[in-house]
């Protein structure tokens, strides 16, 4: 820190003092729009010119005239033809009462109920019916019971088309992309990507039972379902479609319908509470035996399934042969166990689809799953260790972990620890001792079929370590695997196991495992090694001297080790005292010791891009390399800041809003600037290249640690307090760290020399300043809106831009 400034610290405060109790926190069940900038006084008008004046800037805790509530006029409600003598003036709302969530009386376990509704068993008697009932389009939108209305207009949302048109069809005060309100409430109480006020546990309202009434609802209407169809571009699929998707026989959905019945009911009979009883009798008033429901079309559901396939299994590759037979599947193998799989497929793709359809079916078909997923594996324990279960539930894990479902959330990071001692007790994780079976040499067909069950295997297994690392590294906690676990073989070259046929597969792998001296390779048994042998030959830089040949599966499962030591160091560091004391004990483990090993780990993930820029140099680029390059970029972040004290700035805590505090705080956050937001800028640029429909499911995770990054260092920036030359004196031209690879000349220079004014790529190809905080959060915004638009990514978009309203 400059010494002027260390000596006469001025004592502006950031914040004014927090608001009287009764105007801080708003009661649990106010879920109401929150201005935008364009709305608030002045705010557009009078943008502070730094990062430092705006976060400086006071908070008004009042919201009156900028949130306006949400009122309607029952009397202007144009009802269907045929339907309009049932809008009495009787049935109608008082002008008294308004549609305030505040005054909804809450349920026995804080869920908000519509008390105001009338009492309709004692209307109906009186209640005139039309002769004939009148015919018109009933869509999926048209059964919404609640919504809340996005914070800020997202132009560029997109949901499917019926939902559009149902939507314009009939007057509404939500937008398109309209969600529980349950699911909203519950975003400030996400156990992780806490940059705004924390709410507890016990305040989140419960959604389990509301995403399988709306999964019931949306099941029921089977003429929406006929009428619905995606609103993907087939130019998301510009990479080509790794799998085929089989189309369902009618065989295949009837007997599906019959096992997603049980499920539904049993998931429905665990969450049905006390209150719904009839008193004086013992069955629910509401019969689950009743509750028949229907499967979307076989059409539909193909196409959840090759969403399905577009997106998760390009990272997490599965499905052997190249094609999704989901008739094979029910047919051949334990029913339970494979609808299950199939209908945490269609969830996986129907989330992938930004449309309500899809996120009702998803958020409703994962809680009834995960329910059967263990009532399945409680009953048989043997079914813990099958392979079908444990795809399954790995498909549960990644789903509910990013639903942006808060329940979800946090039961897929409890749950995750019992799946993977499942994996480790089955036994697959050790080297698979191969029993000699009498297997002809020449029938390629019988020795195609003998690979793909071990390399089925291998694939289950390291896709498990993947999850473990990716859901790790955004909650920042340690991997619960470790390195010498895995001694089991790792998976082989997709196109093997994507091959058609056994003549196709003997093809490639004489190119694969190529013997010297024109042997063949066939039948020799020829695997990968284990990922505890591929890092020890990492680890002694041998592996481009021995010659191993790696695929972007590889170079990804050599991050979960690295990313471990990043962990394991950035962790010790924290615990250090600053004291003088401390650091005079020369006999103790010290900050500078820890910190030398640190730098050994990131000169370990400099050998591993090096190795990872040696195979995009001679082979096509691909999205799992993509990702692979996000994550070393965000490992890389890790190394170099702290994104736990981050994400404390941001929520304002401990701090006294000094600007000498500030800078304190900021070297706690970013240990090297410039290689943090040339890390970030890198992220952002991976990202924006991806099609959206083909991206990992972490990929607005990302978005939001980049974002949170950028904005902390765009704090610094404040000319009224800092010298004229600036805190961090910049020299050199502009460039835009989020347009350039990372060999460009300004790229190098920047790193080396520290030259250079990094820039931001704006929509329309401008570039933007990163000094000031608000301009940083909004463009992050923008870069998740041009994304697919999910619950997790929406959930995203709304702490971002209640951190940038302040």
């Amino acid at each position: 820190m400059d010494n002027k400034t260390a000596k006469n610290p001025p004592t502006t405060q950031f914040f004014d003092q927090s608001p009287p109790a009764g105007q801080q926190n708003l009661p649990n069940g106010v879920i109401s729009p929150l201005p935008t900038p364009t709305t608030q006084a002045g705010f557009m008008q009078t943008t502070p010119l730094s990062g430092y004046e705006d976060f400086m800037r006071s908070q008004d805790g009042s919201d009156n005239g900028h949130s306006p509530r949400f009122m309607m006029d029952w009397s202007q409600l144009q009802l269907p033809l045929g339907y309009e003598g049932m809008a009495r003036p009787d049935m109608m709302m008082g002008p008294e009462i308004t549609l305030d969530p505040s005054t909804m009386s809450m349920g026995p376990h804080g869920e908000p109920m519509l008390g105001m509704m009338p009492d309709l068993p004692n209307t109906m008697a009186s209640l005139q019916t039309p002769n004939e009932t009148p015919k018109f389009e009933r869509h999926f939108s048209d059964l919404e019971l609640g919504n809340s209305a996005p914070m800020f207009p997202a132009p560029t949302r997109h949901m499917s088309h019926t939902s559009i048109h149902s939507v314009r069809s009939i007057p509404t005060p939500v937008n398109d992309n309209s969600e529980l309100p349950a699911i909203v409430a519950a975003q400030d109480g996400w156990s992780v990507f806490r940059c705004t006020p924390i709410i507890p546990s016990s305040q989140c309202p419960r959604t389990a039972k509301l995403n399988l009434e709306r999964l019931e609802q949306s099941l029921r209407n089977t003429e929406g379902w006929s009428k619905w169809s995606p609103s993907w571009d087939e130019s998301e699929f510009q990479s080509g479609e790794q799998l085929a998707v089989m189309n369902l026989y009618e065989a295949t959905r009837d007997k599906l319908l019959a096992i997603t019945q049980t499920f539904l009911h049993k998931a429905l009979e665990i969450h049905q509470d006390n209150t719904s009883l009839i008193p004086g009798s013992a069955s629910p008033a509401h019969s689950l035996s009743s509750n028949f429901v229907l499967l979307p079309p076989a059409r539909v559901l193909e196409y959840f399934l090759r969403s399905y396939a577009n997106s998760f299994e390009r990272y997490y590759s599965l499905t052997s042969r190249g094609l999704l037979d989901a008739n094979e599947l029910i047919h051949c193998y334990n029913e339970k166990a494979s609808s299950l799989l199939i209908l945490m497929m269609i969830a996986q793709g129907a989330m992938a689809i930004p449309s309500i359809e899809g996120r009702w079916l998803a958020g409703g078909l994962t809680e009834s799953c995960r329910i059967s997923l263990f009532d399945l594996i409680e009953k048989n324990i043997i079914m813990s260790g099958d392979p079908i279960v444990l795809h399954s539930a790995l498909l549960f894990t990644t789903l509910a972990a990013w639903s942006g479902d808060k329940w979800q959330m946090d039961i897929a990071m409890g749950q995750r620890g019992m799946y993977f001692a499942m994996l480790r007790h089955s036994g697959v994780l050790e080297p698979c001792q191969q029993t000699p079976t009498p297997i002809d040499r020449s029938n390629s067909d019988a020795l195609w079929n003998d690979w793909i069950q071990h390399e089925s295997r291998s694939r289950l297994i390291y896709s498990w370590v993947m999850v473990d690392q990716d859901l790790s590294l955004f909650h920042d906690t340690a991997p619960l695997f470790s390195v010498t676990e895995f001694g089991a073989a790792m998976p082989d070259a997709d196109q093997l196991w994507h091959a058609k046929t056994g003549a196709e597969w003997s093809s490639i792998f004489e190119q694969v495992h190529e013997f010297s001296g024109g042997f063949s390779s066939i039948g020799s048994g020829a695997r990968p090694l284990s990922l505890r042998d591929l890092f020890r030959h990492f680890l002694d830089d041998e592996i481009v001297a021995q010659g191993i040949e790696l695929t972007p599966l590889h170079l990804r499962l050599l991050l979960h080790p690295l990313q471990s030591l990043v962990c394991q160091y950035i962790q010790l560091l924290s615990c250090f005292s600053d004291t003088v004391a401390s650091r005079q004990r020369t006999r103790a483990v010290t900050a500078a010791s820890t910190r030398v090993r640190l730098e050994e780990v990131q000169s370990l993930l400099q050998r591993w891009y090096d190795l990872a820029d040696r195979y995009s140099k001679s082979n096509p680029t691909c999205p799992m390399m993509q990702a692979n390059l996000v994550l070393f970029h965000l490992i890389s972040l890790n190394a170099i800041t702290n994104f736990p004290e981050i994400e404390k700035l941001a929520r304002r805590e401990g701090f006294d809003g000094t600007y000498q505090q500030l800078v304190w705080l900021y070297r706690k956050c970013i240990s090297d600037t410039e290689e943090a937001i040339f890390h970030c800028g890198q992220v952002l640029r991976l990202i924006r290249s991806m099609p959206r429909g083909v991206r990992p499911p972490w990929w607005a995770a990302a978005i939001y640690r980049v974002s949170l990054i950028l904005w902390t260092d765009s704090l610094t920036h404040n000319d009224s307090v800092s010298p004229p030359s600036g805190m961090y004196p910049v020299t050199g031209p502009s460039f835009a760290v989020d347009a350039l690879s990372p060999d460009h000349p300004l790229i190098v220079r920047y790193l080396t020399k520290r030259e250079g004014l990094p820039t931001l790529t704006k929509r329309d190809g401008s570039q933007m300043p990163i000094d000031h905080a608000f301009s940083v959060l909004s463009h992050c915004v923008d870069v998740l809106n041009d994304g697919v638009s999910t619950r997790f990514s929406d959930g995203i978009r709304s702490k971002l831009e209640k951190l940038a309203r302040g």
